[in-house]
């Protein structure tokens, strides 16, 4: 398809229609009077985000209203009006409280998802009190850049990202925020522009709208990063931090898939079709895989669930290496609601019954009497192998399932917060026949474990 015709198809087919955005509109004005109309310490009131800006896509029906608060305020007394107000807001409506880096009040209203956000009204991006109080400034910043077509070019990037699930700062997207979009779209002044910059990209890549720092300067001070977009509105920030190598190289590489064959399936995604019970078990007999299932806490905050699961994944991973189980894969999945599992691919699941242990150099006395000295139960050995000391002795652990049930039970004394609730609600080892048995209860399971068995890029195949 040529690509003026499929950009077109896909702005109509995202671009928020006129009674959305009435409706939105409408809304918006509503609870922003409501707060205005009501006694407190507040100062003032705006609508940010991507819906402030037209930059959001249809049928994103969020919206971020900033509740204002004066510099000077104390945070304890700024936190309880942020409530306060949040609640008013709600009154008669489903709400929760939610955390960033202070509390807040998020709900529904009339089919919206409303935030209800508390921020201090500083002068500066860089001189916030709280991690928030940039956004009424990056609000500004993009109402004066983003203007006319640009807005439909922001959806664009927007819906691309989306459709190769690289959309999001959450802990579990790991990705692009929307912010970033619209700053790589003033950057490059378009989405074929962006996309044709973007398959160029190396690793450490800088964007500085308002050149605030040298490109060597910024690669300093944020050396791990994949990505360096300096935030127009505080310099000493990366609004790319969020990004992990693996989606900045699955955005180069579809970036150049794309410009190569240009697809509707890129922006929209394509459907995973389950594999049938048969084809999943053959598939299994090639692998090793074995899981850790664990539950979702109740009422906890899914970001930070995700941060814990990806922590937890790592030190496990270490454990089963340390333990002479080769991982080839791990990945983690999750509903959400209440379940949890990690899945590991291993090099074999059975070990043999003793391991090769190398030590010194014979020359080295010192250390050869402390490594003689150190290892008691030898099977074979001490000889000499290459001028050095070699013993076999007997491993603790030959089946990975012993090993992480052992791990398990460990781990349910020493971790805390919301991974020791995780581990408590039902941890358990699965091996294949219980992963084939989730597989058939749960559709959202199912389709994580036929795209991990897949190993494949999706959009390496439209």
């Amino acid at each position: 398809m040529h690509n003026k015709k499929l950009i077109e198809d896909v702005i109509k087919k995202i671009t928020p229609g006129k009674q959305e955005r009435k409706n939105q509109e409408k809304l918006a004005e509503k609870i922003m009077k409501a707060i205005r109309t009501t006694s407190g310490s507040h100062v003032e009131v705006m609508l940010c985000g991507s819906s402030a800006r037209d930059t959001h896509l249809k049928g994103d029906n969020d919206l971020d209203i900033f509740v204002l608060f004066p510099e000077k305020l104390d945070r304890e007394e700024f936190e309880k009006e942020g409530l306060r107000l949040g609640k008013k807001v709600f009154r008669g409506h489903k709400w929760e409280k939610a955390f960033s880096e202070h509390p807040y009040i998020k709900g529904k209203i009339n089919g919206f998802d409303v935030e209800i956000i508390p921020s201090y009204k500083v002068s500066k991006g860089e001189l916030k009190q709280s991690a928030v109080d940039r956004s009424p400034f990056h609000n500004k910043y993009l109402l004066k850049k983003l203007t006319g077509k640009k807005k439909g070019e922001v959806r664009l990037l927007r819906q691309f990202l989306k459709g190769i699930k690289c959309y999001g700062a959450d802990t579990k997207a790991s990705s692009v925020p929307g912010y970033v979009v619209e700053l790589l779209i003033i950057e490059y002044g378009g989405f074929l522009k962006a996309i044709k910059a973007i398959s160029t990209w190396t690793q450490g890549k800088v964007i500085d709208l308002e050149k605030h720092c040298g490109k060597g300067d910024a690669k300093k001070l944020f050396q791990s990063a994949s990505l360096i977009v300096i935030d127009p509105v505080d310099k000493n920030r990366n609004v790319a931090a969020a990004l992990s190598l693996n989606q900045f190289s699955r955005i180069v590489a579809a970036s150049r898939a794309f410009l190569k064959k240009p697809s509707k399936k890129f922006f929209f995604g394509k459907k995973e079709k389950l594999w049938q019970i048969k084809r999943l078990k053959a598939m299994l007999l090639k692998k090793e895989l074995v899981a850790v299932k664990l539950g979702f806490p109740k009422k906890a905050l899914a970001d930070i669930v995700w941060g814990q699961i990806q922590r937890f994944a790592r030190k496990t991973e270490k454990q089963l290496q340390l333990n002479g189980f080769t991982v080839l894969r791990s990945e983690a999945w999750t509903d959400e609601k209440k379940a949890i599992v990690i899945v590991f691919e291993v090099e074999s699941r059975l070990l043999q019954k003793s391991t090769v242990k190398q030590g010194p150099f014979v020359t080295d006395e010192k250390n050869s009497l402390a490594f003689l000295g150190k290892h008691r139960k030898v099977i074979a050995g001490p000889r000499i192998e290459q001028g050095r000391w070699i013993i076999e002795i007997p491993r603790k652990y030959t089946r990975i399932e012993k090993f992480l049930q052992d791990f398990l039970k460990k781990e349910k004394r020493v971790e805390k917060g919301e991974l020791k609730k995780a581990i408590n609600k039902g941890s358990a080892i699965l091996q294949e026949k219980n992963l084939v048995e989730l597989y058939k209860k749960n559709k959202e399971f199912a389709e994580f474990l036929t795209t991990y068995l897949k190993g494949e890029e999706e959009f390496l195949r439209y």
